[in-house]
């Protein structure tokens, strides 16, 4: 099985969009409490999208552009247009802070959620179509380990918190066997601190059954060194 760059980021961003969608639903506008809790994951998850589509354009975009120039402007488009639809969405949540009274919420709040479930749709949709077609065409070009050293360029150059943000979301969502083969991968290829890191995130995140799993491959991977 080939090299799937997007696969981790990609299953940390739909259990964000789930889970926002699902505290959106959820949510009584009317609660200022509620409301600010909602909305401050919808920004978050607003500037998050606009990073990732960053880091596609600089780093993963350019390599496939050099085959196929019109494939990368579509994509290029796509996010264009997911970007302006975050901005849609933080206009949104503009408005509902300037919302007086409950009737006033509770409309701005249906709306931020109608763009919400939008602009999920969208991406998922989006993430989708980049697996299945930007995939194969990097694959065409280029060999595993040349993949890999573009995924590490663009987490190189992520900042810590965004790292650490995302990196615990793609252990929330990522399945065991995924997890220990990363982990085995940062701890034979990165400084020891981010190997440290992760490892911390995946003991207080995963399940204990899981976290078992995950940690009895590590330390037979350590036994054979």
């Amino acid at each position: 099985m080939r090299y799937n760059i997007f696969n981790h980021i990609h299953k940390a961003l739909r259990a964000l969009l789930y889970e926002t969608g699902s505290l959106l639903q959820q949510t009584d506008f009317t609660d200022a409490d509620e409301s600010e809790v909602a909305l401050k994951k919808v920004h978050e998850i607003a500037d998050l999208f606009d990073k990732h589509a960053l880091h596609e354009d600089t780093y993963v975009l350019p390599a496939i552009a050099k085959y196929d120039a019109a494939l990368v402007h579509s994509f290029e488009q796509e996010h264009e247009e997911d970007i302006a639809m975050a901005q849609r969405l933080k206009g949104l949540l503009n408005a509902f802070n300037n919302a007086v009274s409950s009737a006033e919420r509770i409309d701005a709040g249906n709306a931020i959620h109608t763009a919400y479930v939008e602009f999920m749709a969208f991406n998922l949709s989006h993430m989708a179509r980049e697996e299945r077609i930007l995939n194969i065409a990097l694959w065409k070009h280029y060999t595993d380990v040349e993949i890999m050293d573009i995924n590490n360029t663009i987490v190189a150059n992520i900042p810590f918190a965004e790292l650490q943000a995302t990196s615990v979301y793609m252990i929330r969502s990522l399945n065991n066997e995924e997890i220990i083969t990363w982990l085995k991968h940062v701890r034979s290829t990165a400084p020891e601190p981010a190997f440290q890191t992760l490892y911390m995130i995946a003991s207080d995140e995963l399940p204990p059954i899981r976290w078992q799993k995950v940690k009895g491959a590590l330390e037979k991977q350590m036994a054979t060194v």
